[in-house]
């Protein structure tokens, strides 16, 4: 098994940044100043899980771009997205920032999850340490390299909150920094089985706030690639896990810093392992199949693996002479049942059976399995029978139904 945990200099504090949400997250009715309007009584609060405004007065029509500024312990906040209108005097804010928020900076983005989801990184990959409050953290910090830039990912417990904090090592803009950040998510939701989303809070280095709701939620699968712990599969009977006990390995941070660059540098990728994450997470053994099959498809496009142009199935002529023999003589063997022109038609097709194959023209079916056979994965009979169902379940035929009646 590799190393679990590598020992380094990782101070990190984000009390100001968790205060600051538990805060906020609790206002109800909280009066502010509303710049412009400031005679207008104009409270702020959250409710249900989404930020509004409430306005004493009819100001607010249909339009989702209107911008409103306000004033709250001191600090000027900005509407960028307007969700629900309930009134013309009430309306969800999706997003909003401060005023300072720097478009440049080391930024620190929090998502609240489910406490049951806070688990150590221990199981499926190796890890860093990092300090907080003079305390040795060893399993909840990762480092993850995209571009030549540096993210830690760590997850913590906050006065019974779970939190996933992703912060940037290395100064970016925002942009940059917000579309890192989703790469590195889909690679942990992919190993670990849950994606982070949600409402997410980003402070840039002074402490200014970038939030928004508007974002795809968290996703919760039912296919995880890896774990260490053999035991951790109910299905697994014990004797069969003890011959894996100490022998299973963690995802390496080199590698899930190459799974990340792949997602982040392949738009087919991201969306492969995005459709993945949706359709494990919806447990339907009617829609999985179906956009798996899809999901395949798109892998193939994503990896681009086929170098040669043409490949001939046998390369031993002795064997590929030898295998045309043989077909011959079954062919002979069963003649009876079939007539002459086929057989001589049976006979030729026999003879270009180890005709090179172009990549370039490959079946439906062949371009699905080719990326397998280029990473090295061997396919069994069975799988290739699974793989061969895309067709049907893309025309309708979810059941699989055999019957051509």
């Amino acid at each position: 098994m590799n190393k679990s945990t590598t020992p380094i200099t990782n101070e990190k504090n984000f009390l100001k940044e968790l205060d600051f949400i538990e805060k906020i997250n609790a206002f109800d009715n909280q009066k502010v100043t509303l710049l412009g309007q400031e005679d207008i009584d104009t409270k702020f609060s959250k409710n249900k899980g989404k930020f509004n405004l409430e306005i004493d007065s009819r100001i607010i029509d249909d339009r989702s771009n209107i911008v409103f500024s306000f004033l709250l312990d001191n600090n000027i906040y900005e509407t960028q997205q307007i969700g629900n209108i309930y009134s013309r005097s009430k309306f969800e804010i999706e997003t909003f920032k401060s005023k300072a928020f720097k478009n440049k900076s080391n930024f620190k983005e929090f998502h609240q999850v489910d406490l049951k989801e806070i688990k150590t990184f221990h199981t499926e990959f190796e890890t860093v340490t990092y300090q907080s409050d003079r305390t040795e953290k060893f399993y909840d910090c990762l480092r993850v390299e995209i571009n030549n830039a540096y993210y830690d990912v760590i997850q913590l417990k906050y006065n019974s909150k779970g939190f996933y904090i992703i912060e940037n090592l290395t100064e970016q803009t925002f942009l940059d920094f917000t579309e890192a950040s989703f790469s590195i998510r889909q690679a942990i939701g992919f190993i670990n089985n849950f994606y982070v989303g949600g409402e997410e809070f980003i402070f840039d280095n002074l402490g200014a706030i970038h939030y928004s709701s508007f974002v795809r939620p968290s996703l919760k699968g039912m296919y995880s690639p890896i774990t260490t712990n053999p035991y951790s599969y109910s299905d697994i009977p014990e004797h069969i896990a003890d011959l894996y006990y100490n022998k299973l390995t963690r995802i390496t941070l080199a590698n899930l810093s190459k799974l990340a660059n792949e997602i982040h540098n392949k738009p087919n990728f991201s969306t492969a392992i995005m459709v993945i994450l949706e359709a494990t997470s919806t447990r339907s053994l009617l829609l999985a199949p179906t956009i798996f099959a899809v999901v395949i498809e798109l892998l193939s496009k994503a990896f681009n693996l086929f170098k040669k142009t043409t490949k001939k199935p046998i390369v031993d002529e002795k064997l590929k002479d030898k295998i045309i023999k043989e077909l011959h003589n079954v062919i002979d063997v069963n003649c009876k049942n079939i007539d002459v022109d086929s057989v001589l038609k049976l006979k030729r097709r026999l003879n270009e059976i180890n005709k090179p194959i172009n990549t370039k023209h490959l079946t439906n079916n062949e371009k699905l399995t080719r990326p397998f056979e280029e990473l090295g994965v061997k396919l069994d009979i069975h799988d290739i029978e699974i793989i061969e169902h895309r067709n049907d379940l893309l025309h309708g035929n979810i059941l699989l139904n055999t019957n051509k009646a």
